[in-house]
């Protein structure tokens, strides 16, 4: 063990020089400082200083997916600040004309995305000419019905069908004008307390018998033996139930004491209508002498009430089923009653028996049964139908008035010249307009002469005219006619219409329209831009408002957390929807109640990701240095442990914004979304409808919507690495 006396004590500090003597190895050079001015390090720094948000920024942009993510959010809130304002379309006020356009882009005839849509199966209108033969007649005369299709400038590309035997009236036509022939299915009823079902005509009060009235047709079985379907045989038989047809005539009698007395007479006897495909038997006599039968058994002329009825029976409990190929009349009685009551009878085509047009609507028979459609003969056609065109095309021979062409005329478009014949002076007189304004009793001009005639138009922008009028145009009529005085009498032009609408060139819609008219481009970002207002407002007061009560909640813990749990575990344990419902019912369905009522719960998700941050950070060495230096709670709050955990809470907090849209969707499907505003959900909403006919209406809005959710989440993940602290430094 070492001992104080082992150590030698030196009295001075040893020179330089004495140390040079003793190791002669080091010199005085070696004690020189080589750089006094310049800070020494063991190597120069390769980077420059940076603040916490450019090394964030730097992060960020390594990820490409963010980055993109970031880009296309910017591009879709551009334009929807943007495109609402470029678009000149009026969604508040489209013209009915406009509905249902389908996505425009390039020229019609490209076949893509050229604004026509492609038909098929769609029954064809064959009234016109019903014994077609040829495929040119076809071609020429029988087109899809007017009711949806009512441009036929705008159908190409028309191929039609082999004939087809169909047992319903397709529900494009709602005329009955698609077939020829076919049964009326009379089935599956239940009995009245008389044993039979009926079907009958309205009452009438008067029937001259000296009037002949023929029953000429009174089929109940099919002609063709039901036995041929596009030209192959049936099957096994149906099993349809053994029926009774008949055909009555009811009226009412008075006794001697006045009494009325139901009576009835049968015209046609009970035929029996087999299962298909069996043997069947009608009534095929000819003309029968219905006044005759009637005279024979009453002798009267006169009825309290009268009506016809078919009344069919069955041999198996209740259910009936019997097939009615036709009922036809003949009368030449002048009681304007009993023609309607027997022209609601009569039907040689049991397709127009089912959708001829009364007053009553499309129902002929008075009867609480459906009736149904069996084998009439249909052809049907697949077509490319362009909706612009049809929306805005040429109409050729257009019924107009003159008083809109004078207003034409008014409006520097278009300019008359006319000459006529002066009745007093007996000359010639040049005239500014169709007839003279100071004198109206000259009519308008009644010269016929074409030179005396000369339309011209001077604005072919704005003129809807597609030629000049000429005198073969007008409806020419006689000057005393009260017509020709006011303007209305008629004229036959060719104008287009997308000028009559105001366009001065044909308008294209990159989105087509929706039921109403609106432009879906316009329509669909305006409801983005409301959706997004509504989503970062709520953000940004759910954000600020559950980052203040989890970050207390959790610094503090104890009995502070507690109380503050458990009041978000009351007010979380209200469900959602009920909330929103009731104060949408209170307060009405505006955009400010909308967003008070998505802000009620909405804060919780964000208070409860800041609060297990906070149990997380609160405890961690440099949170403890920092209190035992001295630093205030609020400091230790913002300057320590917020900054760290900000990157997960940010990063939930964002999708946040897509989450309120989807909750705007949601509650719109509910019926109780934004009330006289668009947006998102409420275009889908209104659009579900239309996902098999129109899908565009729905695909565009969805493709936003999904845009918005997919680049939030890879922006909300990107944001959330780039403000992490700990990252700091790293590539």
């Amino acid at each position: 063990m070492l001992e104080d006396k082992d150590f030698e004590l030196l009295e001075e500090t040893p020179t330089t020089e004495d140390v040079v003597v003793n190791d002669p190895d080091i010199t005085d050079d070696d004690f020189t400082l080589t750089q006094v001015d310049e800070s020494v390090h063991e190597q120069k720094f390769q980077t420059k200083p940076t603040t916490f948000l450019k090394d964030s920024l730097k992060r960020f942009r390594k990820n490409k997916s963010s980055v993109v993510a970031a880009y296309i959010l910017g591009g879709l809130l551009l334009m929807s600040i943007f495109i609402p304002i470029i678009d000149r379309s009026d969604i508040k006020n489209p013209h009915p004309e406009e509905t249902y356009l389908a996505p425009k882009l390039f020229n019609s005839g490209t076949g893509f995305w050229d604004g026509t849509i492609h038909k098929k199966n769609i029954a064809l209108d064959i009234s016109e000419m019903p014994d077609a033969q040829t495929e040119e007649e076809k071609q020429e005369h029988w087109w899809p019905s007017s009711e949806h299709f009512p441009q036929r400038s705008a159908i190409s590309k028309k191929k039609i069908s082999k004939m087809k035997y169909v047992n319903a009236i397709p529900s494009t036509d709602s005329k009955g004008t698609f077939g020829i022939g076919g049964y009326v299915q009379f089935g599956y009823y239940e009995k009245n307390d008389a044993g039979y079902v009926e079907f009958s005509s309205n009452t009438f009060n008067t029937l001259d018998l000296s009037d002949d009235l023929y029953l000429t047709v009174f089929d109940v079985y099919n002609l063709e033996k039901i036995a041929a379907r596009e030209g192959k045989e049936f099957g096994e038989p149906a099993n349809y139930d053994l029926g009774q047809c008949a055909f009555y005539f009811d009226y009412v009698e008075r006794d001697a004491s006045n009494k009325p007395i139901d009576k009835s007479i049968m015209l046609v006897d009970y035929a029996p209508v087999h299962n298909i495909g069996s043997e069947v038997a009608s009534y095929a006599e000819g003309k029968k002498n219905i006044s005759d039968i009637i005279k024979n058994e009453t002798g009267v002329a006169e009825f309290e009430s009268a009506r016809f009825a078919v009344r069919m029976l069955t041999d198996s409990n209740d259910n009936i089923c019997t097939l009615i190929g036709g009922i036809a009349f003949e009368t030449n009685s002048a009681d304007e009653k009993v023609k309607q009551a027997f022209e609601d009878m009569s039907f040689t085509d049991a397709t127009r028996c089912l959708s001829r047009k009364s007053n009553s609507g499309f129902q002929y028979w008075s009867s609480d049964g459906i009736r149904y459609m069996y084998l009439s003969k249909a052809y049907f056609c697949s077509f490319v139908y362009d909706t612009y065109d049809a929306a805005f095309g040429l109409r050729v021979n257009n019924n107009f008035a003159i008083s809109d062409l004078l207003n034409y005329q008014d409006k520097g478009w278009i300019t008359f010249k006319n000459k006529y014949i002066d009745e007093t002076t007996g000359e010639e007189v040049e005239a500014d307009t169709l007839f003279d304004t100071e004198d109206s009793s000259m009519g308008y001009c009644l010269d016929t002469n074409p030179e005396h005639f000369k339309c011209t138009i001077l604005d072919s922008v704005h003129c809807p005219l597609a030629k000049p009028v000429t005198l073969d145009d007008i409806n020419y009529g006689t000057a005393e006619s009260d017509d020709l005085a006011f303007g209305y009498f008629p004229v036959r032009v060719t104008l287009w219409q997308y000028k009559v609408l105001g366009y001065e060139s044909m308008p294209r819609y990159l989105m087509g329209t929706d039921k109403s008219g609106r432009d879906m481009l316009k329509y669909a970002f305006e409801g983005l831009r409301t959706s997004l207002l509504l989503g970062v407002l709520t953000f940004a007061v759910c954000f600020t408002f559950g980052l203040i009560w989890g970050s207390i909640s959790g610094y503090f813990g104890g009995t502070v957390d507690i109380v503050m749990e458990r009041f978000m575990e009351i007010l979380g344990g209200v469900p959602w929807v009920v909330m929103m419902t009731l104060i949408i019912i209170h307060l009405g369905s505006n955009f400010w109640t909308f967003a008070l009522a998505l802000c009620m719960t909405g804060w919780m998700g964000t208070a409860a990701r800041t609060r297990t941050q906070f149990y997380r950070f609160r405890g961690r060495e440099y949170v403890l240095a920092s209190r035992t230096l001295g630093a205030s709670d609020a400091r230790l709050i913002v300057k320590h442990i917020l900054p760290n955990a900000m990157g997960t809470i940010i990063t939930g907090a964002v999708l946040m914004i897509p989450s309120v849209i989807f909750s705007e969707a949601t509650i719109s499907y509910l019926g109780l979304g934004l009330k006289n505003m668009s947006s998102l959900g409420v275009i889908l909403s209104d659009n579900q409808a239309e996902l098999l006919t129109s899908p565009y209406l729905l695909i565009f809005p969805a493709i936003v919507i999904a845009l918005i959710m997919i680049s939030f989440n890879l922006f909300g993940n990107g944001l959330r690495d780039a403000i992490n602290p700990s990252l700091k430094g790293e590539d």
